[in-house]
């Protein structure tokens, strides 16, 4: 290590980043190999994601457009892709991503933690919270396990440019950095983004506003520069915006980051929430007797009527009873666009948005009449319109929420995490594109796909699965392989019939201690023999070569289980401390604000202590509030995967918290202290 490095980096520094780092890894050790969730039934939740990895993964954007492809945002599959294209497991960099933004974090908030201590606390706090590696928000292939990360790098990178708006312009560039991440990815993840809305407004009026006081005290040209590159995280969100619509124009006709936020679909479902209901029916705005009536006010939506009632047949699903079902707020938007497909209005986004707006006008048109009664809605497309007794209830829905995130209820990790097998194969689909492993229930499968080529061609070629004693469990049928053909030419191998030569096997095996052998016959003669296992490594010989994709072997994954069973109960050990102690913490933390509040009034300069603690309890009760609303008004809103973005804003709220408390009273008391001696 250089001198120069040496002057820079004090020994305190390094012991704190390697404490960081080993806890960063022990961590890493505890969640590697855990069994990812999957869910391939879910094809308006999971399904979509891992699909639409696959197909921008392929070069082909988001693939086929239908009424699913513009429905989330595409940062999450983006993300799967990229991991895929790296062949990187999706726990293990989602795990990674989180220590690193948990560090971001805290080294962001130094100028206020200023003690090694302090910021060894709060980083230890974040990286073990339970959210990090619950079932529903890190096992589960799905878009709130990234939430938490991008939660921390915008309030971390955002904070951290303010804390350091007095120093030289090129210490914030990794703040802004930071910020540009979070906050790009974060609104292109989800369409409930907005709650973070607010902070952003804030945060820009505060920083602009102490910025230019200090530019006018000083005139020195370099905060100019800060107030210019405060700009450029939301300068980033409006290119991304551009570029994502860009593409989805070009593709599918319409100019859209995402039609439940922005299309004729999301107007056209607004003016359907502004006509009342004639009936009062908890939970459901567009009820069976309003969309009767709706038909029959606007002529385009009376041709979809037939189609509302077999989409409402296929949401009901074989238990339900369509005639007299009512779809609660949270869920009815896709009965209706469901209906949309059935009529073959999602050829291309153009179709679809025209098909759409024709509908609101007829809408609009039929309320300013007065046909159709008109009702209030709010702000938000997807929300409830408000109703005489919603303030207690949101209420008290606030006040469960708070106790439910306090406390980490329902959290766990999941060893013996098993997948349900699937007929159309989506479980191999999630594990192709995660990297990950997941276990199904049956036990005495064996799947594998790859490709043979006999270097002396492939005519009169068989491929199949044997046991040692001559039995066969399956024959191979070669599938299409024209980019299998190119690579051998390129290997300088001219191989007739290689064109055929991909296979997917699926084997059903009764005694697994027996091995199995993958056996190549030419005209019924043996020309080589493979023993299976869990290698992917691939097979040649002089005359042939065999190449494995992946190879699945469910009992072999269920010995895994066991092994690492040890780790499950590690981390929800560690879970059971957050449980029992976060109550306490958050009533000592919300305790600690109010003081440091009344310290603030009282002329103590503890303005941007307050101001950090502030802006993240204040974000923390926008979004429970806005899943509160939810909860009471259209669905089942408050589970922890859904609020996975409030746990390390709550987390940190609580730790600075106490931290900013605890050294006041030190101060204090030291203070008082002094002038008991000066006075003596």
């Amino acid at each position: 290590m250089t001198s120069s490095w040496r002057q820079r980096i004090s020994r305190k520094e390094l012991l704190l980043f390697l404490f960081m780092a080993g806890m960063g890894l022990l961590k890493q050790f505890l969640v590697y190999n855990l069994p990812i969730m999957a869910v391939p039934k879910g094809i308006h939740d999971d399904w979509i994601m891992v699909h639409l990895a696959e197909t921008l993964r392929n070069g082909q954007w988001l693939g086929e457009y239908n009424d699913l492809t513009l429905t989330k945002g595409m940062f999450f599959p983006l993300y799967l892709a990229v991991c895929n294209f790296l062949h990187l497991s999706y726990l293990n960099v989602t795990a990674l991503c989180y220590t690193v933004s948990c560090m971001l974090f805290v080294y962001g908030l130094r100028p206020l933690l200023k003690k090694a201590w302090a910021m060894g606390l709060l980083y230890l706090a974040l990286l073990w919270n339970p959210i990090s590696y619950s079932v529903q928000a890190f096992q589960r292939v799905y878009r709130n396990s990234i939430s938490y990360i991008q939660v921390l790098l915008i309030f971390g990178g955002f904070l951290a440019m303010y804390l350091r708006r007095k120093e030289p312009l090129k210490r914030q560039i990794i703040w802004m950095l930071a910020a540009v991440f979070g906050t790009v990815s974060f609104f292109y993840t989800r369409e409930d983004a907005i709650w973070v809305v607010p902070f952003l407004l804030v945060f820009l009026a505060v920083y602009l506003g102490s910025i230019f006081g200090l530019w006018r005290k000083s005139k020195e040209k370099g905060y100019i520069g800060k107030g210019i590159l405060v700009l450029v995280p939301f300068l980033c969100l409006w290119l991304a915006g551009q570029l994502i619509a860009a593409q989805n124009e070009k593709y599918y006709g319409i100019h859209t980051t995402n039609e439940l936020q922005d299309s004729g679909f999301a107007e056209m479902y607004k003016s359907m929430m502004a006509v009342k209901p004639n009936e009062d029916i908890p939970g459901v705005t567009l009820t069976r007797e309003k969309i009767a009536r709706m038909c029959d006010a606007c002529p385009t939506l009376k041709e979809l009527e037939p189609y509302f009632q077999s989409s409402r047949e296929y949401w009901a699903g074989p238990e339900g009873d369509a005639d007299t079902w009512e779809v609660r707020d949270g869920w009815v938007f896709w009965i209706v666009r469901t209906a949309l497909a059935q009529a073959g209005y999602y050829e291309n986004g153009a179709m679809a948005n025209d098909i759409c707006l024709k509908i609101r006008d007829e809408l609009e048109w039929a309320m300013d009449q007065g046909i159709l009664e008109r009702q209030a809605t709010m702000p938000s497309t997807y929300m409830s319109p408000w109703r005489k007794g919603y303030l207690g209830d949101l209420f008290g829905a606030l006040g469960k929420a708070v106790a439910y995130t306090a406390t980490y209820d329902e959290m766990e990790t999941l060893v013996y995490l098993y997948s349900e097998p699937d007929e159309n194969g989506g479980n191999l689909l999630f594990e192709r594109i995660t990297g990950d492993k997941t276990v199904w229930h049956e036990s005495n499968m064996i799947e594998m796909a790859g490709w043979y080529v006999a270097y002396e061609g492939m005519e009169g070629v068989t491929l199949q699965a044997e046991t040692s004693d001559g039995a066969v469990l399956g024959t191979v049928e070669f599938s299409d392989s024209g980019d299998i053909a190119s690579y051998l030419k390129g290997q300088g191998r001219n191989v007739s019939g290689a064109e055929k030569c991909r296979f997917h096997l699926k084997l059903y095996v009764e005694d697994k201690t027996q091995p199995v052998y993958l056996n190549a016959y030419r005209d019924g003669k043996r020309l080589d023999t493979y023993e299976l296992g869990s290698s992917v490594d691939g097979f040649e010989s002089e005359n042939s070569r065999l190449n494995l994709d992946w190879y699945w072997d469910v009992p072999e994954r269920h010995g895994l289980l066991a092994d690492i069973s040890y780790k499950g109960a590690v981390l929800n050990g560690i879970r059971q401390v957050y449980r029992y102690s976060g109550g306490v913490l958050a009533a000592l933390g919300f305790v600690g604000w109010l003081v440091i509040s009344a310290w603030l009034l009282r002329g103590k300069k503890l303005l941007d202590e307050w101001l950090v603690l502030t802006s993240l309890l204040f974000s923390y009760l926008v979004l429970l509030g806005g899943i509160s609303y939810s909860e009471i008004s259209g669905w089942n809103a408050i589970l922890y995967w859904y609020l996975s973005g409030a746990y390390p804003v709550m987390t940190g709220f609580e730790i600075l918290a106490l931290t900013f408390f605890g050294r006041g009273i030190v101060q204090r008391k030291a203070a008082k202290d002094m002038n008991n001696i000066e006075f003596e």
